[in-house]
């Protein structure tokens, strides 16, 4: 967790005295160029250009020896119309406290040339939803023109980070410059973008790291995709302290040992309690799995998550009913020690966030954690209210993770770290799946019938745990109209609507989540003459539709692999025909022999009563972009099956 970044210690053999920062300098040096850039065309018709993005993390130590950081940022923008303007009026600073702002200049070049310039004594704060910001407002920003934006400032002395190189405009240069004692390495990795990145020691007692990136497009939001994890970004560390050795620093290894050591804080000190726990809610004796459920299902209903708490050690967790992630994994460590259950500390983070670069060993990517159990080889996700042992959030999956492991040799223990992947749930656990039955009102002006829902996994995630917080019945109700009429339409009617299998804390957590109601639809059918238009394809309920503005860039994500089964049991009047009964069939996918997603429909007619049987699949939860275009026209198919419509008339 970030947390623990700053429980790291340097290691060095100097004690250097405060000196001059290096991007003080840069700062001296720069003359105010009044002079516009020259836009290219495609560049014109965006809101603004990056000019130039420039971040320089220094590291030095002070007069007491003490690691310190220095961030500076130099920006450069080109300002196209009034979108730009509202951008960019108002700098929110990074910094909570203006004694950290060490510089900062805000200067407005006009299309004539002349300059506005605000500083420090322009800062106000801003309250907002209970949060206190630092912003700077410029003044004289107009279309055509620019604004420069540089200011220096501390920060934190973490030793491994990210950072952003996009940005909602085009961005032409983007640099990051990582300023240290000659002795100490860091290296960097960018992700999603070619860059350059070298190392010199062209500043006298310093090694400066420079990551460069040209020409990145703006940030656009896309569906199935992971915006952040495919946004271009730098992961940097500390690697080496050449004063001290040849040993690399912040291994994976050495993370493991550091987390093992940090989760199991107060380990000894709350056994006698967690043991009297465990006695009392009659989980001591039982057999492993159930033993893990019922402590899970104690800590969950009992111990709230607070996240920004300090991780307190068991027997306090206890006394204040709540603890923050890290908390929440030492009380599950002491009790599963106590019941002798083998078990393994799991740090990764969520692939929506970063895909886990195994090869890189940044602490950066240690953000969450879970517990995995060797003998099942099943997940529990200590911090999440909403999920029970076996299910983890979907983004966790799929993604690698540092596992750590308690070894023995003889009398010593210690913890081992290996990088593992975290498997997918599978299509088999993902399912929401619909079945009707329907007939025709003797007036022929609505359909009546059944609509069965039924979902599992975590497809059933995103609705089981409402129900299972929600105890106040007519809330329960609200919840249960909404769900009704985003299954099938606004305009639905319905009566003795069930819902099953809501409780976390029973067997129901693995049991389908079942909804069914009696229900009445005067929309699908409409007269038209002598005949009706029976809309059949509105059955489904309102589906999603993929039509792109721009060419797509990032590759797909589908969450989970899952299918959608859809079950229509269509009761046809006596002395009427259908017509229209082929374009109830579909057969849309990849084209594979086995194909992992598609959309599948037929349908039968056994004398009156038409069948209509839909499997809408995705096996595979991550897809190349350059499948996108038949990965669009499955996800559309079914809002084109929602268009379907069948012709009644009497025979």
């Amino acid at each position: 967790m970030k947390q623990l970044i700053w429980l790291v210690v340097i290691l060095t053999t100097t004690t250097l005295q405060a000196q001059d920062v290096a991007f003080k300098k840069i700062i001296e040096q720069q003359q105010v160029d009044s002079k516009l850039a020259t836009l290219t065309e495609a560049e014109a018709k965006e809101s603004g250009v990056l000019l130039r993005n420039q971040l320089f993390i220094e590291y030095a130590f002070d007069s007491l020896g003490q690691l310190t950081c220095i961030q500076g940022i130099s920006k450069r923008i080109r300002i196209n119309d009034s979108k730009a303007i509202e951008m960019y009026n108002k700098i929110v600073l990074p910094v909570p406290n203006t004694n950290d702002l060490l510089y900062l200049k805000a200067r407005s070049i006009s299309r004539n040339g002349s300059v506005k310039e605000v500083g420090l004594e322009s800062v106000k704060e801003l309250e907002e939803q209970g949060r206190v910001y630092k912003i700077l407002a410029v003044e004289g920003l107009e279309v055509g023109g620019e604004l420069e934006y540089i200011s220096l400032f501390r920060r934190n002395s973490a030793l491994f980070g990210a950072e952003i190189l996009q940005s909602d405009i085009p961005v032409r240069t983007s640099e990051v410059r990582i300023i240290t004692p000659t002795y100490l390495q860091f290296e960097a990795k960018v992700y999603n973008a070619p860059a350059t990145i070298q190392s010199d020691t062209l500043l006298v007692g310093k090694r400066t790291t420079t990551v460069s990136v040209k020409n990145l497009p703006p940030i656009h939001e896309e569906k199935y995709a992971n915006l952040k994890a495919n946004l271009v970004r730098v992961d940097y560390k500390l690697s080496y302290n050449q004063s001290r050795g040849d040993e690399r620093l912040y291994t994976w290894q050495s993370a493991a040992e550091t987390f093992y050591d940090y989760l199991r804080t107060g380990v000894d000190e709350s056994k006698k309690e967690i043991d009297a726990l465990l006695v009392k809610e009659k989980i001591k004796g039982l057999a492993p799995e159930l033993a893990i459920k019922k402590l899970e299902n104690y800590v969950k209903t009992n111990i709230a998550l607070k996240e920004d708490e300090d991780a307190d050690v068991a027997t306090d967790i206890l006394k204040k009913q709540y603890a923050s992630k890290a908390g929440m994994m030492r009380l599950y460590i002491v009790a599963l020690e106590l019941l002798n259950i083998p078990y393994e500390i799991v740090v990764g983070c969520s692939r929506a966030d970063a895909v886990f670069d195994k090869s890189f060993d940044s602490w950066s990517f240690l953000d969450e954690y879970l517990l995995y159990f060797p003998a099942t080889k099943k997940f529990l996700d200590p911090g999440s209210p909403i999920f029970r042992y076996g299910m983890i959030d979907q983004f966790m999956e799929g993604n690698y993770a540092l596992f750590i492991q308690k070894k023995k040799e003889g009398k010593e223990v210690y913890p081992e770290g290996e990088v593992r992947l975290i498997p997918f749930s599978t299509i088999v656990d993902n399912h929401d799946d619909l079945a009707m039955e329907v007939s025709f009102s003797p007036t022929m002006d609505q359909v009546q019938g059944k609509v069965t829902r039924q979902m599992t996994g975590h497809q059933a995630a995103q609705l089981r745990p409402y129900y299972h917080f929600i105890k106040a019945e007519e809330e329960r109700k609200n919840l249960t109209n909404e769900i009704i009429k985003s299954t099938l339409k606004p305009d639905v009617t319905y009566t003795n609507a069930l819902v099953k299998n809501t409780n976390l804390n029973s067997d129901d957590v693995n049991k389908p989540f079942i909804l069914t109601a009696d229900m009445v639809l005067k929309s699908v059918l409409e007269r038209a003459g002598k005949k009706y238009l029976f809309k059949v394809g509105e059955l489904i309920g309102p589906q999603v539709e993929m039509y792109n503005e721009r060419a797509r860039q990032y590759d797909i994500d589908m969450g989970n692999a899952h299918s959608y089964k859809r079950v229509l049991k269509i009761k046809i009047p006596e002395g009427y025909k259908v017509s229209g009964l082929e374009s109830l069939t579909r057969n849309i996918t990849d084209g594979k022999a086995d194909p992992i997603m598609g959309f599948i429909s037929t349908y039968k007619l056994e004398g009156n009563l038409l069948s209509v049987n839909i499997d809408e699949f995705y096996k595979q939860v991550l897809q190349p972009l350059v499948i996108y275009d038949t990965f669009q026209k499955i996800i559309n198919a079914a809002a084109d099956f929602n268009k379907v419509t069948l012709l009644l008339e009497k025979k």
